[in-house]
């Protein structure tokens, strides 16, 4: 059985943020927002806004999950008012521990599927706030965490269903190498496009894909625009998926058409809005992990894709 490294495996960008809504409190995560004296007096309207550009997904946990959606990029802070942890991307979503509680739902009754869970980022959170989101990673899922692995030879499906293990957490901060469940940053290499434009993501998305990751690593291909602030006010009236996302997610499942999984191949993918077209790129992420993976550079096609 492959590798899970060298597996396709479709994720989802910003995955929560469908729990964000036009009147949540504005979150720490963008600094300038955050602490913005204009955006606090125009709140009403100014998170309208915010909501408009910082929602990038349209179904929750469960329905993700229900999708083939198996890598979740999660973004977390304290807020003040409460001290308890939330989903955040411009503004505050829902708690952590509902989420993981979604989670645990769907896989102890799905026994054999695994997720990755990436905490790309913690904001205002103390060693007291790790400790709070580790201790619900552990209550809520236990024996499904899968220990950090180093060396991924055998790290095969069959060898995380022997074991009862369904659930990988990945952890961008420090207090990952002191607990043996958390995988560190450097075994999943995430590499940002930050461009608005169509022709540069796809040229940085061919370019990661004939590099290839390093051996015994995991790699995440981001299919996603992000929007600056000039760009947003050019746009007031419009949103992240009518200006940017549909696009992109049109020319991500025509990019996806001569790629294959393998350890010279697609890892893992995300994108915005993984309901586009009825679910149509994960619905294509699962249809190329039926083709042969690519096993060396000598294989490997260079795509000579064209934005139409």
């Amino acid at each position: 059985m492959s590798n899970v490294e060298f597996m396709l495996i479709q994720g989802s960008h910003d995955s929560l943020s469908s729990s964000l809504t036009p009147h949540s409190d504005i979150a720490p995560d963008e600094p300038e927002l955050y602490n913005s004296l204009f955006i606090r007096a125009t709140s009403c309207l100014s998170k309208r806004i915010i909501y408009n550009w910082s929602c990038t997904q349209a179904f929750d946990c469960k329905q993700q999950l229900e999708a083939g959606i198996r890598y979740f990029d999660l973004r977390v802070a304290k807020k003040p008012e409460d001290g308890l942890l939330y989903i955040v991307h411009g503004l505050y979503g829902t708690e952590t521990k509902n989420i993981l509680e979604t989670m645990h739902e769907f896989l102890d009754t799905h026994p054999k599927e695994v997720i990755l869970l990436d905490f790309q980022h913690l904001y205002e959170m103390n060693h007291f706030d790790h400790h709070k989101l580790l201790h619900q990673l552990m209550e809520i899922l236990g024996s499904m965490l899968c220990p950090y692995v180093a060396d991924l030879t055998e790290f095969t499906l069959s060898w995380l269903w022997e074991r009862g293990f369904q659930v990988i957490v990945f952890y961008r901060d420090p207090v990952a190498q002191y607990h043996p469940f958390l995988w560190p940053a450097e075994s999943i290499p995430n590499p940002w496009p930050n461009t608005r434009s169509i022709k540069n993501l796809l040229a940085f998305l061919t370019g990661g894909y004939e590099r290839r990751r390093e051996a015994g690593k995991f790699f995440v291909s981001q299919s996603v625009l992000t929007p600056n602030l000039f760009y947003i006010m050019r746009n007031l009236l419009g949103n992240l998926r009518s200006v940017l996302v549909n696009e992109s997610n049109r020319q991500l499942l025509k990019w996806l058409e001569d790629k294959h999984p393998g350890p010279h191949g697609l890892n893992i993918v995300i994108c915005d809005f993984i309901d586009y077209n009825d679910c149509a790129i994960p619905q294509s992420i699962v249809n190329l992990n039926h083709k042969s993976p690519i096993m060396s550079n000598n294989q490997l096609r260079k795509s000579r894709y064209e934005v139409i």
